[in-house]
């Protein structure tokens, strides 16, 4: 679902070639510091902004002001229209927010980033610009990944003792907390993969080593398991996109994988071998804090559908954190104001009612359908695509699995990185289809 909205031009205006290389060497320019910047966000204002958000904004009035108002080039508006469907299940449920001043703020974030989504799109224009964007995003994964470890170090006294442990620190870096940054570098790990063709393998290796490190130091159990639905995508998708010699090869491995599991299993459940092994791994790893994070997550859901049964047209953007509690339903230990949702998919439900929620799910199908897009047009015109554009096809396929599965026990749609990423994904829907209309014209 994509929109683009065009304004009448003078038939006799042309742009000069200075000005237009001008112009995209600043587009370029923007697209690289937006990337380096997505991570970046403390000092942290209210809510989920940052204050590089204030320097960003003006940023998109420049883009709107120089770009959009003169009419110098077709703007693309891709999930316009699920946007448009959570927007006005917002405003209906902010009838009632506990907290207006609340939902006015998660109202001004959704259009904020929904705005920097639109100018990345337009920003987009050459295989060159998607290249910059993912070499930057690795370089900037690396440089955060290792301020993760830095963090690590400096609190255990130089000791990586306790990066399996079941406590111990949980650095953040530059994110909010240990479960954004798990997010961030969850997506960064695919980014890389997909720049398999396009970069030296020595380079690839140890900027994927150092993210799988720093990933592992943030002991989150959301993160890793949205990670291995990320990875299994990742394989399925490999195998459907590349050559025909490697189905044989995956498939047997995969095989090959699932027999020693499930004879690991059958050996477990009947004589009890490797009990001890897995007690060792639940007691002495992050693994064991599973169990104590899904109970205090069922106990905030169990307490907000009790609340959405009440207000069925949603409570507001932004404001499940806003109701007091009683002494048997406290949350927290020093307080009775009741937690976030920590989910999208119930956050939306009962922030902003039904219409929100179903403009969430129709987002997260359209985003799927830019990915099977771009793949639809690099191969209309026969003939098996590059691997660099098959890379490319599998990375925001798993990408944007573990997104998806990583969105049922956190609350991310206010992550700069999620919106960039979305941004790419789109950007090379629409390069692709538009280099599939003009190779068609060419060829008529």
């Amino acid at each position: 679902m994509s929109v683009a909205l065009s304004q009448p031009r003078d038939p006799g205006f042309t742009v000069p070639a200075v000005e237009t290389r001008r112009r995209a060497r600043a587009s370029r320019a923007y697209l690289v510091v937006s990337t380096l910047l997505a991570p970046v966000v403390v000092p942290a204002g209210p809510g989920q902004t940052a204050v590089l958000d204030v320097v960003n904004l003006f940023a998109i009035l420049a883009f709107a002001y120089f770009v959009v108002f003169p009419g110098r080039q077709t703007l693309r508006v891709p999930l316009l229209a699920p946007t448009v469907l959570v927007a006005i299940g917002s405003l209906i449920a902010c009838a009632w927010a506990p907290s207006m001043s609340l939902a006015a703020l998660a109202l001004a974030q959704d259009a904020y980033l929904f705005a920097w989504f639109v100018v990345l799109v337009n920003l987009l224009h050459t295989r060159r610009d998607l290249r910059l964007v993912r070499v930057a995003w690795v370089w900037t994964a690396v440089l955060v990944s290792l301020g993760a470890l830095a963090q690590l170090l400096f609190a255990t006294g130089g000791s990586l003792g306790t990066l399996l442990g079941s406590r111990g620190v949980r650095p953040a870096s530059t994110l909010y907390n240990p479960n954004m940054l798990a997010d961030y570098l969850m997506m960064s790990v695919f980014v890389a993969l997909s720049l398999a063709a396009e970069i030296r393998r020595l380079p690839l290796l140890l900027s994927l080593g150092i993210m799988g490190i720093a990933l592992l130091a943030t002991k989150s159990n959301g993160g890793m398991i949205a990670f291995a639905a990320g990875a299994m995508t990742w394989c399925a998708v490999a195998v459907a996109t590349g050559p025909p010699r490697r189905h044989g090869r995956v498939l047997a491995t995969a095989a090959i994988v699932v027999s020693l599991v499930g004879l690991f299993g059958w050996l477990n459940l009947e004589w009890g071998m490797g009990d001890g092994a897995l007690q060792a791994l639940k007691e002495h790893t992050f693994v064991g804090r599973m169990e104590h994070s899904s109970q205090s997550r069922l106990r905030i859901w169990d307490q907000l559908e009790r609340t959405y049964a009440r207000s069925p047209l949603g409570i507001g953007p932004g404001n499940s954190g806003e109701f007091t509690l009683s002494i048997a339903e406290r949350e927290r230990p020093d307080s009775y104001r009741s937690k976030e949702a920590h989910s999208d998919y119930l956050a939306y439900a009962i922030e902003r009612g039904p219409l929100g929620v179903a403009g969430l799910l129709i987002l997260t199908v359209t985003v799927f359908l830019h990915v099977l897009g771009y793949w639809r047009s690099a191969r209309q015109h026969g003939g098996r695509p590059s691997p660099r554009t098959a890379w490319w096809t599998t990375a925001m396929a798993a990408a944007l699995a573990a997104s998806t599965v990583h969105s049922t026990v956190i609350e991310k749609l206010h992550f700069r990185h999620f919106w960039l990423f979305l941004a790419l994904v789109c950007g090379s829907s629409l390069m692709a289809s538009e280099r599939a209309v003009s190779s068609a014209r060419e060829a008529a």
